[in-house]
Formats: structure tokens, C-alpha cells, sequence
């Protein structure tokens, strides 16, 4: 391995080729404690596609396996080895070309979402494709590789460099004669490799559709419970009526408020910004305390868009009327407001208190969505014993950018951060949150508890983004369908070395 890192390191450079205990570690870990996980034997960063060819090839020529990585955010295993590997590190590939006029944008795998929003601004656009929350530090290869609740349609085109080290271009990057402004000529092999968790090749280079800024306007909602909250979101979005909808329950409305507070007083110049005033980011600051003192309840954050500010208002308007006659009283719009002016964070990878914290999500259709929650919060009511045993407390979020609505329990408790977390923390967050005691016994019942909950989701029909390691695809599908997507991984990866086991294909138990 050692002769191998230096053949790499001759290529790279050798800052850039870690073989250290702690670069390891930390390339080896997403945000869940997973038994049996491997760290990589060493850790490479290209700087862009030739580079990454390069390494591939000399990679392959040893007969090592790769995982391909970005910011490591995720929490499925989708990066995380269960045997030895080379990790590449793609947050290096961070080139941003952006063609205004075309509307398009071509940049590399490791650029983060935050910075791709700084480099639009300019220019009065923001990507078409949807984002997470943690976009402050993910990357658009990370939400190529792992998928995100919302349309992929924002992906025009990618490279990506296969296990023997050749580049395929797709979709808008495969044509030689042409700008990269469209996806869609003959197959769609773009397709292909999104929401592979790494499992067919390295992503390098992400063609992306850009949009213009829109108009926006803002509502929220408490209700009784669960269930006239989410009827009342599915009819609004039955109807097509706001671009984004939110909602949280009591408990993770309290401690989301109180981090929201927090983070716009330390950036309330940038909330300011485009809330419209400084007075406007104070009083969103006041308004996001009040929610999380006055209203222990079901909430819902609704943003609307419009070519105008009279359209995004009509939406709004239309959304109002619904989820009044669902039984919602109208409370302060600061959540859904201050989302939009900093839309990314991940003061939210930990609670409020630094506790660690971990979800497990679902795609549900619209018809599905109220029986599911119903049947979520039955199985929480059961296990309610055993979490509070263990210090555990668990809490919902569901979201909605269109005909699909997206459940994601969380889990919280005490128990020691990780390299990963104290990574991203502020130099003030490390010193509290630093240096908890381990609590292997809450890790495993938060293991089993997602479990649960994960049967309950599939049982009323979900679907999940960032398989990994952890979500069942290949005994979900149809046999026809499972084969092709194992020939496939054949075709183009013949020996397992790209991410085995990712996707529940080769290579990995």
C-alpha cells in the first residue's frame, strides 16, 4: 500500500494522498455508527476528471476497491466501507463554469451547494435542481451520487470515471458539437448514474439547469395534530399551489425555532438581505422565538413562487383558504422566510443541546401520506418506553416540493460526537458538545428503532433517496428490473471494485 500511495502521490501531489490514521478515519464515516465499517486504507483527492482517470488506473491495476465520497453528510453507509478500500475524495473538484445565457451551469463533483448559490447570485439565478439543507458543506456529486426527495430533472449531464479508470460523459457533457443545455438525446444514460451512491463510477463534472430568482411569499399554520396538518398539506399540494412545504411536530418545531433563532442573529445581515431590511431579519428573529415558545403544536411552513409578487401571493392566498378550513390558525411566517434567505446549514446535524441525532426518511405518494403518519406515530406510541429508557427522544419532519410528501422521524440523544461532527461544528460548539461519553446502548436501539419505522414507511408504499448500505432496493423491485440493475453493475464494473455493496450489490455481505 505503501508503494501504491506514492505512485498516487506522484500523480497528485502528495498533500493531496492521506494515509493517516485521522484523514482515514474521518473518510470512512458518515453521521451513524455502522458495526463492521472499515476505514479505507488510504484517501486521495483529484483535483479534477484527468487526475481522477489517472489514479483510477493505477487503482485498477492493483486491484483495489474505491469508494467515491463527498462531504460525507449522509447517513445510510453509502460511504462508508465494510472492507478495504481506497476512499476518493472529491471535494477537490470544485470548478464553477456558468453559461447565463443557456442557463446552464457546469461544475465539478466536490463543489458545495452554498457556493454555487454565492456564485449565481451575481448573476440573479439560482440551480433548478433541488437541494438539502446541509448544502453549506454537501456537495452536487453527493446529491448526484445519493438522490434527494424532488425531481433529478435539474441534472442535465455528468462525467464520471469508471473502476478501470475511463471516462463516460452523459447526457448534455456527451455531445462534441453542441453546448451542454440539454439532457435528453436517445437514452437517457444521465439516468444511470444518479442515485447510484457511487456504486458505477466517480462523479467528476455535473451539468446542472439554471432559473431565474422568482418572487416568493410565505405562511405558516399550527394545528391540533398530525392529521388535519397533513390533510391540509396534501390538498395544497394536490392543487399545485407552493413550491415548498414544511412541517414539523412539536417537539422538532421547538428545537428547530431555537436553532433558527440563532443562526439568523449571527447572519442577520445575510437573512437581511434578502428579506429586504434589517428591521425585516429582526423581526424574523423575534417572530421565529415566539413560534418556539407559543406554539407546542403540529406547524406548517408554506412558500409559494411566482413570476410576480402578486402570483407567489395568489398561491399563498389559494393555500390560506385550505388550510384554514383544515382547522390551521395562521401563526408568524418567520420559519418558512428565514429558510429562504439562508437556505443552508448543518447546525441542524446535531440537536440544539449537541445531542447526535439521526433520521430515516420515506417518499410517500399523496393518497399514502395521512395513513402512513398515523401509523408511524402508533409504532413511536409503542417503542416510546424503550427510547425514554435510553435517553431518546424522536420527533418528525415532513416535506413536500411537489406530488410526493416526504416523512423523516428523527432520533436525538447523549452520546459522544464523532471526527465527522466536530469537523463542520463552530469553534464554540466543539468546546460544549466535545467530548461526550459513548453510548453504545442508545446507538443500538436507535438502530432497531429505525428499523421499525423503516417497515412501517415501506409497508404504505415509500421509496428512499441515498440507499447506501441501509434501505432494501434489490428485494423491493421487480425480478426484471432487479437483473438489469445487476447486469449493469456487471457491465460496468465486472470486478465489485466501485462502492461493493453499495445498493446492496457485490463485493460486501
Amino acid at each position: 500500500m505503501s508503494d501504491l500511495a506514492g505512485r498516487l502521490a506522484a500523480l497528485l501531489g502528495a498533500a493531496h494522498v492521506a494515509t493517516d490514521a485521522a484523514s482515514r478515519a474521518l473518510a470512512g464515516a458518515d453521521l451513524f455508527d455502522w458495526p463492521g465499517a472499515v476505514p479505507p486504507d488510504l484517501v486521495i483527492r483529484p483535483g479534477n476528471t484527468a487526475e481522477a482517470t489517472a489514479a483510477l488506473r493505477v487503482i485498477a491495476a492493483e486491484g483495489s476497491a474505491v469508494v467515491p465520497r463527498g462531504a460525507g453528510m449522509s447517513y445510510t453507509a453509502g460511504v462508508v466501507p465494510h472492507a478495504p478500500t481506497i476512499a476518493v475524495d472529491t471535494t477537490r473538484l470544485d470548478a464553477i463554469s456558468i453559461d447565463a445565457g443557456n442557463l446552464t451551469a457546469v461544475v465539478g463533483a466536490g463543489v458545495t451547494w452554498q457556493a454555487l448559490l454565492d456564485a449565481l447570485a451575481p448573476h440573479g439565478m439560482r440551480c433548478a435542481q433541488t437541494s438539502p439543507i446541509s448544502g453549506a458543506v454537501s456537495t452536487v456529486g453527493g446529491v448526484a451520487s445519493q438522490n434527494i426527495p424532488g425531481s433529478m430533472d435539474g441534472i442535465l449531464g455528468l462525467a464520471a470515471v469508471l473502476a478501470d479508470g475511463e471516462v463516460v460523459r452523459t447526457g448534455a457533457l456527451a455531445l462534441t458539437d453542441a453546448p451542454p443545455f440539454w439532457r435528453h438525446m436517445g437514452p437517457d444514460l444521465t439516468g444511470l448514474f444518479l442515485g447510484d451512491c457511487g456504486a458505477f463510477g466517480v462523479k467528476t463534472e455535473i451539468a446542472l439547469r439554471l432559473v431565474p430568482e422568482r418572487d416568493a411569499a410565505f405562511a405558516s399554520f399550527a394545528f391540533e395534530g398530525g392529521d388535519a396538518m397533513i390533510s391540509a398539506l396534501v390538498a395544497i399540494q394536490q392543487r399545485g399551489l407552493v413550491a415548498r412545504a414544511l412541517a414539523m411536530d412539536p417537539v422538532r418545531g421547538r428545537s428547530a425555532t431555537k436553532v433558527e433563532a440563532g443562526e439568523a442573529l449571527r447572519s442577520a445581515a445575510a437573512v437581511a438581505s434578502k428579506a429586504g431590511s434589517v428591521l425585516q431579519a429582526v423581526r424574523d428573529v423575534a417572530g421565529l422565538a415566539r413560534v418556539a415558545i407559543a406554539e407546542p403544536a403540529w406547524t406548517l411552513h408554506l412558500t409559494a413562487e411566482g413570476v410576480t409578487s402578486a402570483a407567489a401571493e395568489a398561491g399563498i392566498a389559494a393555500a390560506r383558504g385550505i388550510a384554514k378550513q383544515a382547522g390551521g390558525r395562521e401563526v408568524e411566517a418567520a420559519i418558512p422566510r428565514a429558510l429562504r434567505a439562508r437556505p443552508y446549514s448543518i447546525r441542524g446535524f446535531v440537536g440544539p443541546d449537541g445531542e447526535r441525532w439521526v433520521p430515516v426518511h420515506g417518499m410517500l405518494p399523496l393518497s399514502a401520506a395521512r395513513d402512513c403518519l398515523a401509523a408511524l406515530e402508533r409504532a413511536q406510541q409503542a417503542m416510546t418506553p424503550d427510547l425514554q429508557r435510553h435517553g431518546i427522544s424522536l420527533s418528525h419532519i415532513i416535506s413536500s416540493l411537489g406530488a410526493y410528501v416526504t416523512i423523516e422521524p428523527m432520533f436525538y440523544w447523549r452520546d459522544a460526537l464523532d471526527p465527522i461532527h466536530l469537523r463542520h461544528l463552530s469553534e464554540k460548539n466543539r468546546a460544549r458538545f466535545g467530548g461526550g461519553t459513548p453510548n453504545l446502548k442508545a446507538r443500538d436501539a436507535v438502530r432497531a428503532a429505525r428499523m421499525t419505522l423503516c417497515a412501517v414507511l415501506d409497508a404504505h408504499g415509500a421509496v428512499h433517496a441515498q440507499i447506501g448500505r441501509h434501505y432494501a432496493l434489490l428485494p423491493r423491485m421487480d425480478a426484471g428490473a432487479a437483473d438489469l440493475l445487476r447486469r449493469v453493475k456487471t457491465m460496468l464494473d465486472p470486478g465489485g471494485r466501485m462502492n461493493p455493496g453499495a445498493l446492496g450489490l457485490g463485493g460486501e455481505p
